[in-house]
């Protein structure tokens, strides 16, 4: 199945190759989570991120047992850093 990914700032370096202005199509398979993907994709899983399906932040725990599903939009960002 297909979703699309988006990444923010420097991570758009974790995008296969053809992804353009942070973003791409991916292939994964039935069942995977938010957190296949990122492993996919190479994120380093010592860091953290912000992750968002289709517009709703996931709690860390979602990430590992959230299925996604056809033409889902996850996108990766850094942390929101504030003063």
């Amino acid at each position: 199945m297909r979703i699309a990914v988006r990444t923010g700032g420097i991570l758009g370096q974790y995008l296969p190759a053809g992804g353009e202005k942070n973003q791409a199509s991916l292939d994964i398979e039935a069942g995977a989570t938010p957190r296949d993907v990122m492993e996919k994709l190479g994120f380093p899983a010592e860091r953290t991120y912000l992750v968002i399906l289709n517009g709703t932040a996931l709690p860390k725990a979602e990430r590992e047992s959230r299925a996604l599903a056809e033409d889902d939009e996850l996108a990766i960002l850094p942390p929101l850093k504030g003063g």
